[in-house]
């Protein structure tokens, strides 16, 4: 049975060869949050049955809109998750600092279901009150058939976040239907690095080439893209970060941690790699 835990009123699930504790990393302690939704912590969102009708951002930055029903009937790991139809379902927030000196990351356990569009996304960010010529965002989009993934930049002439990514970045294998992944993008202009990693591997090689930075403030669009497509799919949990993704350069250390937390408390450690750091418990 799940060991079951809770630190700064997040939700944490284990077995019993792992022992989470106060001192476990965790997105309340850890580090700070921009944006972060938790389907497992039940105090974050109201309910009509099982349709979610309100949801509050547990970093407290952002105002969340609920379109359409949206609903939790749904469990992976023995915790509810948040399940969208894809015909109007999805979670909007109000425009936050999500990018600082544009480094940004972001990090959701997350599963598609049915997409009838390239541009059907897991998640998108957009930045609507500055200037249309020089906007700075990106949507992790399914690309031509089912997902077989890429990560959307700018259509910018100029001034763009990767000229060697230019419009997109495909990635080198796809993500299957109807399976949980955990995914995150990761901008690192410190180390001018873009990466995205699925399942505690990168799914394209990082990309040495960060530009121009991500713009400061971007809404935040679950299931739903920038031309506000909308995907069929399920979120258990994601958060996304306005900081480097470790503790400098290149290293990643902060979002391998990230995963290990989300693995082992949504009882996906088996999809990570044999040489991950937190395979076989939690950090």
């Amino acid at each position: 049975m799940p060991i079951l835990a809770t630190v700064n009123g997040s939700f944490f699930a284990g077995r019993r060869s792992t022992a989470y504790s106060a001192a476990a990393w965790n997105p309340a302690s850890s580090i700070t949050t921009a944006i972060w939704f938790d389907a497992s912590d039940t105090s974050s969102y109201s309910l009509s049955g099982s349709n979610v009708t309100a949801v509050t951002d547990k970093a407290g930055n952002a105002t969340v809109t609920v379109n359409g029903t949206p609903n939790v009937s749904n469990t992976l790991n023995s915790y509810k998750v948040f399940a969208f139809s894809g015909s109007s379902e999805d979670f909007t927030t109000d425009e936050v600092a999500q990018a600082s000196s544009g480094n940004h990351w972001a990090i959701g356990v997350m599963q598609w279901n049915t997409r009838n569009d390239s541009q059907d996304s897991f998640w998108s960010t957009e930045n609507n009150s500055g200037s249309v010529a020089n906007k700075r965002d990106y949507a992790i989009s399914a690309g031509a058939s089912n997902f077989d993934g890429e990560l959307d930049l700018d259509g910018l002439i100029t001034g763009r976040i990767s000229s060697t990514i230019g419009n997109k970045q495909d990635f080198d294998s796809g993500v299957a239907q109807n399976t949980w992944v955990i995914m995150v993008v990761i901008f690192n202009k410190t180390g001018n690095q873009i990466a995205l990693r699925v399942d505690g591997a990168d799914r394209f090689t990082p990309v040495n080439d960060y530009d121009n930075s991500l713009d400061t403030l971007m809404d935040l669009r679950i299931m739903r893209n920038r031309a506000n497509e909308r995907m069929s799919g399920r979120m258990a949990e994601f958060f996304s970060v306005a900081n480097i993704p470790g503790t400098g350069s290149t290293d990643v250390s902060t979002v391998i941690k990230a995963e290990g937390y989300l693995a082992h408390k949504w009882g996906l450690a088996g999809n990570l790699p044999s040489d991950h750091t937190y395979k076989s418990s939690a950090p």
